[in-house]
C-alpha cells in the first residue's frame, strides 16, 4: 500500500463495504494514461464514496458509474466536454494534450450541487510525480506540490486552522469516509449517512460566535451583543426566480430569470456585467446524479451595455443561454426537459458582490454572503 494511504487509513477508517476492485490495466487503457500509484491504491483501500458528504473519490472509469458519481473521464475535460473550463480563465491545455487537466475528486456543496474539483497536471510522463490542482466554484486554480492523497491528509489535518464554512471536510478525527454502496443502503433505511456533522457544525459556530461576537454586555450574558437589529419592514434579501426554460433550435437551453428585492426594500442593487464577474452557474441534476453543469452561462440583459440594476420597483430579467455541450450523459437538453416531472431540478447560481454589499447594508441581514440561487421547477 502507498505510505499515503496508509496514513489516510490511520486518520480516516474506510468504513463498512469499502473499497472497490477494478482492472487497472483496463482502466488505464480506456483512459490513455496511467493513474498515479496513490489514487490506485486510494481506490482499492476505499473505493468510490465521499468524505464527509463534500468530497467524492471518483469511478476510474471514462464513461458513467452505477454509483451516479461522474467518473474520472465524465470530470476531464476534453474537447468533447470543454464546459468545465469555460469562462474559468483557464490557460490549461483540454485533454489529452500534455499538460491538460484529469479529474480524481468530486467537491460539492452543502446541498450536493458542484463546488469544484482536484485535477491531475499531467506534467511529464510520470504520473505519481504530477502536482494536483484545486478549483472551487467562482475561485481561480490553485496547484500543490501534493498527490491526491496528500492533499486529503492535509485537508483533514489543517481543517482545525480553517474557518468552519470554508472547510472541504469538518477534520480528523471526526470526519468519515461512505462508500456509495453503504450510503444508498442507509438512505434506503431512512438514515441520513451525513447526521453526525450537524452538531459537529454547531459546536463549531458556537465556538465561532464566541470569537467573533464581543462587545457590550446586555442581560443575555458578559461578552455578547444582542445581535444585529431586526430587518426593516419589507426587507427580503435578493431573489433569484427561474420563469421559464425552454430548447433551443440550436440545442441549446435557453433558462428566463429575474433577480429581485423585496417589496418596500429601499435603495437598489447594481450587479456586475454579464451578471456576476464570473456570470452564473447552471447545474442539473436528478436521482441518478449530476446531468449537466456550465460555467459562467452566457446572459443576455435587457439593454446591452446599461447597468444591471435591481430595485423593489423593477426586478431584472434576464436570459442565460447553456450550450448543448454542458450536458454529461447521454441525452439531449429536450430530452432532459423531460425528465423534470420525475425528480430532474435546474439550479442556477449568481455570485456578486453587490448581494453581499445589499445583505450587509442597515436593515439588511448579519450574513454577507455574496451568492443568490434559484431552482426549477421552483421550490
Amino acid at each position: 500500500m502507498h505510505p499515503d494511504v496508509e496514513r489516510l487509513v490511520a486518520l480516516l477508517p474506510p468504513g463498512p463495504d469499502a473499497g472497490d476492485r477494478f482492472d487497472w490495466r483496463a482502466v488505464e487503457r480506456d483512459l490513455g494514461c496511467r493513474l498515479p500509484a496513490d489514487f490506485r491504491d486510494l481506490v482499492t483501500v476505499y473505493g468510490v464514496g465521499a468524505v464527509d458528504g463534500r468530497v467524492m473519490l471518483l469511478p476510474p472509469t471514462n464513461t458513467a458509474h452505477e454509483s451516479g458519481i461522474p467518473s474520472v473521464g465524465q470530470m476531464t475535460p476534453s474537447a468533447e466536454k470543454t464546459a468545465w473550463l469555460d469562462h474559468t480563465k483557464s490557460t490549461y491545455p483540454l485533454w489529452p494534450a500534455p499538460g491538460s487537466l484529469l479529474c480524481g475528486l468530486r467537491m460539492v456543496d452543502g446541498n450536493g450541487d458542484l463546488w469544484g474539483a482536484v485535477y491531475w497536471h499531467t506534467t511529464g510522463p510520470d504520473p505519481d510525480r504530477w502536482p494536483v490542482i484545486v478549483w472551487e466554484r467562482h475561485h481561480p486554480f490553485v496547484e500543490f506540490d501534493l498527490n491526491m492523497t496528500g492533499l486529503l491528509l492535509t485537508w483533514l489535518t489543517e481543517a482545525a486552522g480553517v474557518d468552519f464554512d470554508r472547510r472541504m471536510v469538518f477534520g480528523a478525527p471526526h470526519s468519515r469516509f461512505v462508500h456509495w454502496r453503504a450510503e444508498r443502503a442507509m438512505r434506503e433505511r431512512g438514515v441520513d449517512p451525513w447526521e453526525y456533522l450537524e452538531p459537529l457544525y454547531l459546536e463549531a459556530n458556537e465556538e465561532w460566535e464566541e470569537r467573533n461576537l464581543v462587545g457590550a454586555a446586555p442581560a443575555g450574558g458578559p461578552g455578547y451583543e444582542s445581535g444585529p437589529e431586526p430587518p426593516a419592514a419589507g426587507f427580503e434579501i435578493p431573489q433569484l426566480a427561474v420563469l421559464g426554460i425552454t430548447a433551443a433550435g440550436s440545442g441549446d437551453l435557453l433558462i428566463t430569470a429575474s433577480v429581485a428585492l423585496g417589496s418596500g426594500a429601499a435603495g437598489q442593487m447594481t450587479l456586475t456585467p454579464p451578471l456576476g464577474p464570473f456570470g452564473p452557474v447552471v447545474e442539473v441534476s436528478g436521482p441518478e446524479g449530476l446531468l449537466a453543469v456550465a460555467f459562467g452561462a452566457d446572459v443576455t440583459a435587457p439593454a446591452p451595455g446599461a447597468p444591471l440594476l435591481v430595485s423593489a420597483a423593477e426586478p431584472l430579467v434576464f436570459e442565460t443561454r447553456v450550450p448543448a455541450s454542458a450536458v454529461l450523459v447521454d441525452a439531449t437538453w429536450p430530452e432532459l426537459l423531460g425528465r423534470f416531472r420525475s425528480g430532474t431540478s435546474l439550479k442556477i447560481v449568481v455570485q456578486d458582490p453587490a448581494i453581499a454589499a445589499l445583505r450587509a447594508a442597515p436593515g439588511g441581514t448579519s450574513e454577507a454572503d455574496d451568492v443568490v440561487a434559484g431552482w426549477w421547477p421552483p421550490r
